[in-house]
């Protein structure tokens, strides 16, 4: 298998992850969903070169992690805060990384990418759907920018414009759901 054809492979398996976050209708389903995203979107950013996308990736991986030990696990408190420690210190050494290279080359693009990782980061922090699809909805507009050209991040965004689109004008039937009633 040549490069290329991994990169592709891995394009249209982060528009499946991208999907099947998007249309599950529990905070622990979606959690399970963008674990599998962030590990195939982070390699394949690696592989693409696209080093916002990578650290939009750990950190995504970083914050579900603490979200989902503290919303559906019954882990003590102090593991948790420990582990909230860990990954906020984590997430800190990787914004002082990007905008040291923002800065260093700064692009509209990269500047949309570091936007759209700022929208998705405070996404996974909801415990509604509701405010986890609007954020999520602005997500795709923001990162259709910023991902302008690719194809496969192009209809990524596409689809989850569309998604939330429908879920937060149609889907009435979650509403009132919250992390803790998962």
């Amino acid at each position: 298998m040549t490069l290329d054809l991994i990169t592709d492979i891995l394009g249209w398996t982060s528009v499946a992850f991208y999907i099947s976050i998007t249309i599950f209708n529990t905070m622990k389903f979606t959690r399970f969903a963008a674990f599998g995203s962030a590990a195939n979107d982070t390699l394949w950013a690696f592989l693409m070169g696209w080093w916002p996308k990578v650290i939009l990736n750990l950190s995504v991986a970083s914050l579900n992690t603490y979200r989902y030990a503290k919303d559906f696990t019954s882990a003590p408190k102090s593991v948790i805060m420990g582990l909230g420690g860990v990954m906020a210190a984590g997430i800190l050494y990787i914004v002082y990384v990007a905008v040291s290279g923002f800065i260093a080359d700064p692009t509209l693009a990269v500047a949309l990418q570091f936007a759209d990782l700022g929208v998705i980061l405070a996404a996974l922090y909801m415990t509604t759907l509701t405010n986890y699809r609007k954020l999520m909805l602005l997500s795709g507009f923001i990162g259709m920018a910023a991902y302008y050209g690719n194809d496969q991040m192009m209809i990524i965004k596409a689809l989850v414009i569309g998604i939330m689109t429908y879920k937060l004008l149609f889907d009435k039937s979650q509403n009132a759901e919250t992390a803790n009633a998962a």
